[in-house]
């Protein structure tokens, strides 16, 4: 690691806090998860982390699930001075588990790259975003999970082939739906009728969103998203450390 690394990763550390303990290491070396883990991750205060009150979590990562009740698993906090760099250079951030230890820090090095280090400042993995397009040829949004020792590269890409294709072969009744609904909540706003303009103005069809991170030529998937900010966590050999700051990149990627 660099020096600037090494700077950059040391505020991670907070003074009064204890040092994150790691679990035992699993077969590949990191510190293992459960066999299985759904996770909620909100995205709204991502949107606006720098109207969050100082001290407090931009966002709480949640266990989500039957009887889970909700239950903190970790914290992120993004600096409220760090600067909105878009989709290929998102702010730094630190996650914290439950108790205020350190778990972890994510920082953007450029062009959709981000280095993640563990709670004592070292190296764990990589992750990479790679935008889509439409010309000259389409390709989706897919990101990848390269941890420094352990499991081959983990890659998922944004919605399936399939669901891109009937998004984008609906999407001219799409804007005329849209152009009906603006038109109605223009007359709803004449009439004074805020809360109905809203509701008429709030209308979107989201484009595909089901992801799936797996290695290459292997059929097991180790994270899933589909909807509702809920991501599915099914390898037991995969650094939750690095599965956290991936859903938080990825949320914040729709948000």
């Amino acid at each position: 690691m660099n020096h600037s690394s090494q700077e950059w990763a040391s505020q991670a550390r907070h003074p009064g806090q204890p040092q994150f303990s790691a679990q035992a290491p699993g077969p590949y070396g990191q510190a293992q998860a459960p066999a299985e883990t759904v996770i909620h991750v909100p995205d709204k205060r991502l949107r606006r982390y720098d109207k969050v009150a100082p001290g407090e979590p931009t966002v709480t990562i949640q266990q989500a699930g039957p009887g889970t009740d909700g239950r903190p698993l970790a914290y992120v906090h993004v600096p409220q001075d760090a600067p909105k760099g878009g989709r290929r250079a998102r702010p730094p951030f630190t996650v914290s588990g439950p108790n205020g230890e350190p778990l972890g820090s994510v920082r953007s090095v450029g062009d959709g790259v981000y280095e993640v280090y563990g709670g004592d400042g070292a190296p764990i993995g990589r992750i990479t975003r790679r935008g889509g397009r439409i010309l000259p040829w389409p390709r989706r949004v897919q990101w990848s999970v390269q941890a420094t020792q352990g499991i081959a590269p983990l890659v998922g890409e944004v919605g399936t082939s399939k669901a891109w294709v009937v998004f984008v072969l609906i999407s001219p009744l799409y804007f005329v739906c849209w152009a009906v609904m603006a038109a109605q909540g223009a007359l709803w706003l004449l009439l004074g009728e805020k809360g109905e303009a809203k509701k008429e103005a709030a209308w979107e069809m989201e484009p595909p969103t089901w992801t799936r991170w797996r290695s290459d030529g292997e059929p097991d998937v180790a994270i899933e998203y589909q909807t509702g900010r809920k991501y599915r966590l099914a390898s037991p050999r995969l650094d939750h450390r690095l599965a956290y700051a991936q859903a938080v990149l990825h949320v914040w990627d729709r948000a």
